[in-house]
């Protein structure tokens, strides 16, 4: 999994997209073999005036499946990033879970009498 990573606002120096994709691999790796891509943006909302304006949004591409994208804002860009990742990770589980259960349910098994 190679994701896309854009910063806006915020300096993307080698260190950051290490730790991204580092966090990434880690939460989404049981997952790695269902997702086509990645993108990553990360963005400083009030520029040098500071506070709790950091933001890390991410979007996950899952062939058949919607797009799943979730956001977080916090005082830190690591802090951004982990919680976004967190959130992705558990919101691509429900979405495979889904998933999953809906096909059961079309497809249920068949019994037979003997």
């Amino acid at each position: 999994m190679k994701p896309t990573i854009v910063a806006k606002g915020v300096r993307l120096t080698q260190v950051l997209r290490d730790y991204v994709i580092r966090r990434l691999q880690f939460s989404l790796n049981h997952a790695r073999q269902s997702i086509s891509g990645v993108i990553v943006r990360i963005s400083d909302q009030n520029g040098p005036r500071g506070g709790i304006d950091k933001q890390c949004r991410i979007q996950i591409n899952v062939p058949g499946m919607p797009s799943i994208v979730v956001s977080s804002t916090a005082a830190r860009i690591a802090e951004a990033v982990d919680l976004a990742v967190h959130r992705a990770a558990m919101a691509l589980g429900r979405t495979r879970s889904r998933a999953k259960s809906i096909a059961h349910a079309r497809y249920p098994a068949l019994e037979f009498n003997a």
